[in-house]
């Protein structure tokens, strides 16, 4: 940032009006906005470049017009698909699972490198929704700004244990949500356990869209009934079984470890399944999971849309090369390579 760039706080249409050619540089306040706010920098202020703002709290990390655009079409979406007659903690409720849907959390104790270039991806709302990796507070903030363009008052408070988590305020009553350790519940379909004490209100569920019939995890106890833990393809079976119904595709990777460890941890505890982080060493250093059992691993094939067998010597040679690489103190068993986590 330049010395003779001007920073300029809006959340009027008054303010956007009186934005100066010198202006480079907006922050939004995001707890206290309207559309006409944000409808007039989409239609006049491509040359801007944006940040949010919570009170006098402003954003460290600023994206340009073109990703602006991108995250409120992304942010549109949501508020356009939001189902007619919901009360405010229904609205609330629906804009929970809608965001939580679309984003995931990201490794970020890879490298030193990694961290500095995907900085802009997770520090940013806007950044965040359109990459589709956010961290705990970009998370909150974007929960908050949501809430506030149906008029939810919303802040975010820090918990008993320090975590980050939002409190809306509905009809005299208040409660408190941790959509960061929903996400993978969420992006499961099953019941949620962070938002108050409505996490099992099927009705409001099937009413917002969540759930059709019913969770996905009463779903889940029927699929995992009728596989032979005895048979050798044991891991493939579960894997196969459960992927259409969960939507592995859709599913972020970290999301992804946690939904598979549970299944794993609450079903057959006593085999020794593990679940490693990995990443595809290119420009966008491609995160993804592989699942191993005895000698056989599974990842999934996005192209194929279903999880697929790896074979042992083409891992370790992409490993040995480091084409792939593995997250920090990280080791796959019995996979002998002279690849080390760092």
């Amino acid at each position: 940032m330049k010395e003779n760039e001007v920073i300029y706080d809006i959340k009027s249409l008054p303010d956007c009006k009186n934005i100066g050619e010198d202006v480079k540089y907006v922050t939004i306040d995001i707890k206290n906005i309207n559309y006409d706010v944000i409808s007039y920098l989409i239609n006049n202020k491509k040359e801007i470049l944006f940040t949010e703002r919570i009170d006098n709290k402003r954003g460290y990390v600023y994206v340009d017009y073109d990703t602006f655009i991108k995250g409120q079409i992304i942010i549109d979406n949501i508020i356009n698909e939001i189902p007619k007659n919901l009360n405010k903690l229904e609205t609330a409720r629906y804009l929970y699972i809608k965001l939580g849907k679309i984003v995931g959390n990201e490794l970020i104790n890879k490298y030193d490198y990694y961290l500095f270039n995907n900085i802009n991806s997770i520090g940013n709302i806007w950044h965040s929704l359109v990459n589709g990796k956010i961290s705990n507070i970009t998370l909150a903030k974007t929960y908050l700004y949501l809430c506030s363009l149906f008029d939810i008052n919303c802040e975010i408070i820090k918990s008993n244990n320090g975590e980050v988590v939002n409190k809306i305020y509905i009809n005299d009553n208040n409660y408190i949500v941790n959509l960061n350790k929903d996400l993978w519940l969420i992006q499961a379909g099953f019941a949620t356990k962070y938002f108050a004490s409505y996490n099992n209100e099927i009705d409001i569920d099937k009413k917002i869209g969540y759930v059709n019939q019913n969770y996905n995890d009463i779903y889940i106890d029927r699929i995992i009934s009728s596989i032979d833990f005895m048979d050798e393809n044991m891991l493939g079976d579960i894997l196969i079984k459960t992927q259409g119904l969960l939507n592995v595709d859709s599913i972020k990777p970290v999301e992804l470890a946690k939904i598979y460890n549970y299944i794993f941890n609450k079903y057959c505890p006593d085999y020794n399944i593990t679940i490693n982080n990995l990443f595809i060493n290119n420009e966008e250093y491609e995160h993804f999971i592989l699942i191993s059992f005895q000698d056989k691993r599974y990842s999934y094939n996005y192209q194929k849309k279903s999880f697929a067998i790896i074979d042992n010597d083409i891992l370790k040679r992409n490993l040995d090369n480091k084409k792939i690489e593995l997250s920090i103190d990280e080791f796959i068993p019995n996979l002998r390579t002279k690849t080390i986590a760092l």
